[in-house]
Order: structure tokens, then sequence, then C-alpha cells
């Protein structure tokens, strides 16, 4: 008998965080496995999904499963995830259960003890949807061509549709990607690792006002048939706070053949560097002729959710500053351009910026009309042997127009430090503005806030997050919680050097399989588990600083080393994991 595999999360075709990555990229493995017998489950979600998902035609198979769902007031909707690999799948309108949320909350509660008292439509959105899901579930679990599924909930968010149906013989996996607990605690910058084994999971709960999410999903973990999540350190989370021991480790992986070999990296490097140092030229340059050297400079990033605690912006932000100011007081002369890539809530773009960008590509476009003529020129120059004058290259009405193009954008005021405008109470802004990074001329880090998504198209850097990552030297990625983390690995697939610190999974996993090479290892681990602010600041500048005067060889080494520490986390091999989970 075929064998079905439903994989069902909140974040099918509805991006949020990096489960979306993790369901987007291994799809396309699971179904050249399983074929058509593949199919994801998510959210329909009116003016977002038609965007990330192609509806088609309902498979006969699943037209009885259509009209019984319809009698309920529940839409499915079967169509193409719009990723790699196009996986078929189903999303579940949910309004009907929305509307029908209290009575569920109190079934919950009397079958569950689940707490949902001081709950919002965070909650209730995810929960109305896991119970349009658990009606499908139900409908399928009966069909005797169904008998030998699997069905794969990820994260609290799916939880109410594995427990409104705990009683099926069809296999139930339940993933936790990052304990409830566990993101609420770190969040609020507590680090919880050496009284974990101590902590009243349900006390801290309440006290953290997630008592209704932690337990659905501690429940989920009791009546799924095998329990995962994504590392040993999440492992040891899901053992203290959920009461069950995992059953299996699934760690993230990555789609490589996405990204580019080593040989299209080293090229595609260049020009995308070339692009963002032009963008820094024209960001600073009006405001001071010593404010933006561009040789001997080193382009450096942070990235993620804005989450100031978790990944640890606030960290790297003292650090950056102490390593401006160890650079300044040694007379270092390498330059570091610093990108914090966070989408933030914005009140305008910087028309001061634009209006520069605007006219410096007024600039280009001139010389390039001038082109010819001062080749021209030149070649005249040289066939008659005559000595090279600029100003005779460049004629004296040539000269008064570029003065003219120049003068539209010189400043007296400080540079910025953000491509928008941001509110004044900003954390980055404040964090900044502590650190000393006020980007004044003679500050060697300089810094550019970047609050929206980065695009080919968004009238600044021009390029997307990839091509942005590939151009630069370094990703710095402090984080205090992070079960997985993707960004230090996507960084690594670019062929670009990172630094993450011993308390994410990612991290974990490197250094119980002995991947890193000690010599130019490409990956900077830093120690933050049990260590103080002080310590953690100390070895994260040391860090820095030693990159920083890396000579060019090091810094071509530890590229090469990145991207093939990349090469162990490709799905093709990952993906023998889940395998194992669903053949056993």
């Amino acid at each position: 008998m075929s064998k079905y595999i439903f994989e069902i999360s909140w974040e099918i075709a509805n991006k949020v965080g990096g489960i979306y990555t993790v369901l987007a990229s291994k799809a396309k493995f699971l179904k050249d496995i399983y074929g058509r017998n593949y199919f994801v489950i998510g959210p329909f979600i009116e003016g977002k999904s038609e965007i990330d998902f192609k509806i088609l035609p309902l498979p006969d198979e699943f037209k009885n499963v259509y009209e019984r769902l319809k009698d309920k007031q529940i839409n499915l909707y079967y169509g193409e995830w719009l990723v790699e690999g196009y996986p078929n799948g189903f999303l579940l309108d949910f309004k009907k259960s929305l509307q029908e949320i209290n009575s569920l909350k109190y079934d919950l509660w009397h079958n569950f003890g689940i707490d949902s008292l001081r709950t919002g439509i965070d909650y209730d959105e995810p929960v109305a949807w896991s119970k349009s899901v658990a009606e499908f579930i139900k409908l399928i679990s009966q069909d005797p061509k169904f008998e030998n599924s699997i069905f794969h909930f990820h994260e609290w968010l799916s939880g109410v549709a594995l427990l409104l149906n705990n009683s099926i013989k069809q296999k139930k996996v339940f993933t936790t990607h990052a304990t409830v607990l566990g993101r609420a605690i770190a969040g609020a910058g507590i680090d919880f690792w050496p009284e974990i084994s101590n902590l009243d999971p349900l006390k801290t709960a309440y006290q953290f006002n997630v008592e209704a999410k932690h337990l659905i999903e501690k429940n989920s973990a009791k009546f799924c048939d095998v329990l995962t999540t994504v590392s040993n350190i999440t492992s040891l989370e899901v053992e203290c706070f959920l009461s069950r021991k995992v059953d299996k480790i699934l760690p993230n992986g990555i789609d490589l053949g996405k990204f580019p070999t080593f040989e299209e990296i080293s090229m595609s490097h260049q020009k995308n560097k070339e692009a963002i140092l032009k963008f820094i030229l024209y960001m600073f340059s009006p405001y001071s002729e010593k404010s933006c050297p561009t040789r001997n400079s080193l382009i450096f990033f942070i990235s993620g959710r804005k989450e100031i605690k978790n990944k640890g912006f606030d960290i790297a932000i003292k650090s950056l500053g102490y390593l401006n100011q160890i650079l300044k007081t040694k007379s270092i002369e390498t330059n570091i351009y610093t990108f914090i890539f966070v989408p933030d809530q914005i009140i305008d773009v910087n028309h001061d910026l634009l209006e520069n960008l605007t006219t410096y590509k007024g600039l280009e476009d001139y010389l390039f009309e001038l082109q010819d003529e001062i080749q021209s020129r030149l070649l005249h120059t040289l066939i008659h042997k005559k000595e090279i004058d600029a100003n005779k290259l460049i004629d004296k009405n040539e000269l008064l127009e570029i003065q003219k193009i120049l003068n539209k954008i010189r400043k007296e005021t400080a540079p910025p430090v953000s491509t928008h405008i941001l509110s004044k109470d900003n954390e980055f802004l404040n964090l900044l503005e502590k650190a000393g990074l006020k980007n004044q001329a003679d500050d060697k880090v300089k810094v550019i806030l970047y609050p929206i998504y980065l695009s080919s198209t968004d009238g600044f850097l021009n390029l997307n997050y990839h091509e942005a990552v590939n151009g630069s030297h370094l990703g710095i990625f402090p984080s205090f919680y992070e079960p997985w983390g993707y960004t230090p690995l996507e960084t690594l697939a670019a062929g670009v050097m990172a630094i993450t610190t011993d308390l994410t999974g990612f991290s974990s996993y490197i250094q119980e399989n002995r991947l890193l090479s000690k010599e130019n290892p490409g990956l900077f681990i830093i120690k933050r588990k049990n260590k103080s602010e002080k310590e953690i600041i100390n070895d994260l500048v040391n860090k820095l600083f030693k990159i920083v005067t890396m000579s060019r060889s090091e810094r071509i080494q530890n590229k090469y080393e990145a991207r093939r520490l990349a090469s162990c986390f490709d799905w093709k091999d990952l993906i023998k994991k889940y395998l194992e989970v669903y053949e056993d």
C-alpha cells in the first residue's frame, strides 16, 4: 500500500519565521522520494496565500473530503506551493472555526487542561486553523486508501490538529523547533541554562503569559508517536519543559544546489562587493572627503528577525563599538562598514539619501555620455606622444557641469546611520548611540541600518539578500537563543565567513560531529553559555579583530572553508534523517 506523507505547518505558504525556510528548502527532496504522495498543509489567508500558492483542480481522491468539509463550512484549497519542487498541498480556511473559538477553547480545557483565558489573536488564529486541519485529518484517516499515512505536525501552532486526532492509528510525528518556554524566557534576556532542570515549567509559563501555547506543546509531545526536534540543545529543553525525551534529532539543512559553486562565488563576490561599495561611497561622501574611504575596507553584516536579545544584536553592536575604539587607537588602516539587515517599523524613507543616490546616478550618466569623447582625446594625446594633461581630457564646461552636480549633494550635517527615518526611541538607534557608533569621519567602524527587506528594486543597494551576503566579508550572529540558526548556515553557503555562538543548534551539531577546521575555520564560535556579558563581548571583539587583521590569503582560505562546511548540511544527505522517522 502506498505511503502518504502530510506535513502540517502554520508556515506553509505563510512566511513568518525560519520554519518556512526549513519546509520550503526540503520539500523538493521529499517530493522526489514520495512523488504525488507527499503533501503540505497550511492556512488559507486571503490576500497572502494567493501569492505563494497556485490553486489547481482537486484530484478525484480528495473530492469526497472536500464536499464533507464544505458541509462543515470549511473551505479546502488544493494546489502547488510555489517553492523549489512545487510540492502539492492543501490550504484550509479557518473562518468558521474562528467564529467558534470560545467553544473550542472550552473543549481543549475540558479534555486536555489547556488554560487559554489570557490568549489573543496570535493564539486564536492558528488554533482555529488547526481545528480545521483536524477535521481534514479525521476524514483522511477514515479512508482505507490513506491507511498507511504519516501526519507530521510542526510546532504548537498545529498541535490542536494532533490532539483532536490523538487516537487515530496512522503515525503522528511532532516537531518542536523551539520550545515555547525557551523562546519566552530567552526573549526576556534571562539565561535559563544553569537552572533549566530546576524550573517549574507550568509556573514559568504562567509567569510569561504563554501557558496556553505551552500546554498545547506539552500535550502534543505526550500524544504523538514520534517526538522530534532540530538539535541536541533543544532536546534538553524538550525533556525539561515537556517531560518527554526526544525520539529523533532532525537537523536543518539547505538546498546547496540553489547556491553558486565556489568558482561562481568568487566571481559574483567581486561584482556584488563593488555594488555595495558604490552605495557606501554615495551614502557617505557628501558629508566629508575623509568619511568614506572605500579602499582597504571590509563589509560586515548582521541580519535576522528583530529579536534584540535572542539574536544577540545588543552584543554585536556593543562589540562593534569596542572594535571601533581599538582600531582607532591602534591606527589600523582597514575600514569596516557594517549593515544591519533587520526589517523594522519605518516612518519614511531618508529622502536626503535617496536624493544623493539619484544625483550620483545623474553624474554616472553624464560621465557615460562623455566616455567616448574623453577616450578619443586620450587616444589623440597618446598617438601624438604628448604629455597627458587631465585639464585637457575634460574641458572647462564639462568640469563646470560636474561641479554643479557635486554641489547638489554637499552636506554640512553628520552622515546618517539609517536608510530610513525611524522613531527616536528605536532600539537600534539607542544601541548605536550608546556604543558610540555615529558614523563620524574618524570612525573606523561605520554602520548602516537597513530596516526593509532587501530587493533588487529597493532603491538603495538594489541587491537581494543573497547577493548582499555574497558581496560581504563576514556575517555576525552572536545569538543568545537559536534552536538552529539558518543565517550563519546560509552565509557559509555563500562562501562568506560567519560568527555564531555555542548556544545555537547549528554550532552544537558542528561541534558534536567535529566538522570545524582548526586553521582558517570559516566559522567562528564564541562562548555564550554560562558566560558574563563582559566575557562574551571580549570574545567577540577578539574574533572580530582577528578577522580585520587577516591577510587576503587567509580570508580566501576561510571563504573556501566556509563553503566546505556548508556542504555538510545539504538536504541531499540530511533528508535521510526524516526517512528514518517515516520508514521506521
